[in-house]
């Protein structure tokens, strides 16, 4: 199970990273969707500003995952931006091209956050620790 998930993990940060590159150096071929929704969704984040948040998030979660450094928060920064992917390319445009994509952007990613549920579970807490956390206490928080 340790080399599936090592593949998954590379495998989502080379994806992340080369969608992410994509933007600006366009060494893979985009074709607008069929959608007219998804398209004025996609012009309305060129526009915005947003859709170069979006790559700069997948480039910066890409190279965690693939230096293996803080990859539950690489995960959890890439959850609602997969999400969104998700529902464009399922809902919103719906071809077996789009649904591929986001396939294999959400199926490593899922697979990932599953190994890595241990790090989510204190997110779950109903309650908020009281005060401010020691140094000792963020040392061990972080080194586990």
């Amino acid at each position: 199970m340790k080399i599936v998930l090592v593949v998954a993990r590379i495998f989502l940060g080379l994806f992340l990273l080369a969608n992410g590159l994509n933007f600006w150096f366009h060494w893979l071929p985009i074709t607008p969707p069929d959608s007219e929704t998804a398209t004025r969704l996609m012009d309305g984040l060129v526009f915005s500003g947003l859709f170069g948040v979006v790559k700069y998030v997948e480039v910066i979660t890409g190279l965690m995952l693939l230096a293996n450094r803080f990859v539950p928060l690489a995960l959890a920064l890439m959850l609602p931006l997969s999400a969104v992917i998700a529902f464009v390319d399922f809902i919103l445009i719906g071809t077996r091209e789009a649904s591929t994509f986001a396939l294999l952007l959400i199926a490593p990613q899922a697979l990932l956050m599953l190994a890595n549920l241990r790090s989510y579970l204190p997110l779950l807490a109903m309650r908020g620790p009281e005060g401010v956390p020691s140094a000792a206490e963020i040392r061990e928080a972080i080194t586990g």
